[in-house]
């Protein structure tokens, strides 16, 4: 005879040790898709309101449409038609772009990606009265930005392009008048010294013959490093106080500049490192020079179309010079007002200064 076996029935107190923990996980989705969902209609909220007002004095921002997303981890918003303008009596500067994305965690530090897609335009008012706005078109296989703040500031920006294309698309333009780059590089990263370190790098460029290159139309390499001085005067922006114009008069007024530590050139018979110090003028055009040692074999030649021959030996001074919204090429002994003239450099016969 089998003996009965039985099996006593679970106790309450068991039950708990089995359901508590799934119960509580189910609460705290809950409670963070509740999170999420309230982030996702905040950060629309405010879209919406932002849309056709002013982001920061002066600076007004638009976009066509808008859709938020992202759930579980991050906010992805993608915009369309988006506009970034600021207008003044002498007309509009403007950055346009079809789409824009950005990206946000919802947990971590507030760090931003940001994405560009599809054709992006820059507008900026004509150089004189009666003149038409001067208009640029950018296009780019991938064009990326990210951006991380601190107390409520910037403290560094990294943007990325790659393969931008771009043509002047004024009204009667040269069509010849076209860039483009394998890569293109901007960052910027903020020091406790009132300072802002700045980097340019670009790869591959092409100048289009419309822009009547002094040396060549290909720029295999153009690196800057440098620092903004007096970075302090840029305060109102981050708080939203100031305009950008008014922003950038302060700088301007304060003895802000940019010091170019050192600009790599790789251009055509050019391979030099400049220095200098360029600032802005009362109309906000760069205002400087830069200058560094290059090889005088080639270079007078190219600068002077032909009309020079038999280019000395050794290094002479290249130098770039901005004045009224200009960059002009020079060659010669000593460098311009406003460059440091590199050590080691050699006097040689001055040539002109080449548009």
């Amino acid at each position: 005879m089998t003996p009965e076996v039985t099996t006593a029935p679970m106790s309450y107190s068991n039950r708990i040790f089995i359901y508590l923990p799934v119960g509580l996980l189910l609460l705290l989705v809950v409670l963070y898709s509740v999170y999420w969902r309230v982030q996702a209609d905040t950060l629309a909220a405010r879209l919406d309101a932002a849309n056709g007002g002013e982001i920061v004095p002066g600076i007004i921002f638009t976009f066509a449409e808008k859709s938020v997303g992202g759930y579980p981890f991050r906010l992805d918003t993608v915009l369309s038609g988006v506009t970034f303008a600021h207008r003044r009596m002498d007309g509009e500067t403007a950055w346009r772009t079809e789409r824009l994305a950005l990206h946000a965690m919802t947990y971590g530090r507030p760090m931003f990606l940001v994405e560009a897609d599809g054709l992006q335009s820059f507008a900026r008012p004509p150089l004189e009265a009666g003149q038409v706005p001067r208009v640029i078109f950018v296009t780019s296989a991938q064009a990326r930005a990210s951006v991380i703040l601190r107390d409520g500031g910037l403290l560094r920006f990294d943007l990325d392009m790659l393969r931008p294309d771009g043509k002047d698309a004024s009204q009667d333009a040269d069509p010849a008048r076209t860039f483009s780059a394998a890569r293109a590089q901007f960052h910027l990263l903020r020091r406790a010294d009132n300072t802002i370190d700045v980097v340019t790098r670009i790869d591959g460029a092409m100048l289009g013959a419309g822009y009547m290159p002094a040396l060549s139309g290909e720029l295999p390499l153009i690196e800057l490093k440098g620092k903004l001085m007096q970075a302090q005067a840029f305060e109102g922006l981050q708080t939203r106080t100031a305009s950008v114009f008014d922003a950038t008069e302060d700088w301007r007024r304060s003895g802000g500049a940019l010091a170019v530590e050192n600009l790599a050139l790789n251009w055509g018979p050019v391979r030099t490192n400049l220095t200098g110090i360029i600032e802005l003028d009362d109309n906000h055009n760069p205002s400087g020079a830069l200058a560094g040692p290059v090889d005088a074999g080639g270079v007078l030649g190219t600068l002077l179309r032909g009309m020079f021959s038999g280019a000395p030996d050794g290094k002479i001074l290249l130098s770039l010079q901005f004045k009224d919204g200009d960059i002009k090429v020079g060659a010669g002994a000593t460098a311009p007002a406003g460059a440091a003239a590199p050590a080691g450099s050699a006097p040689a016969a001055a040539a002109p200064a080449i548009p």
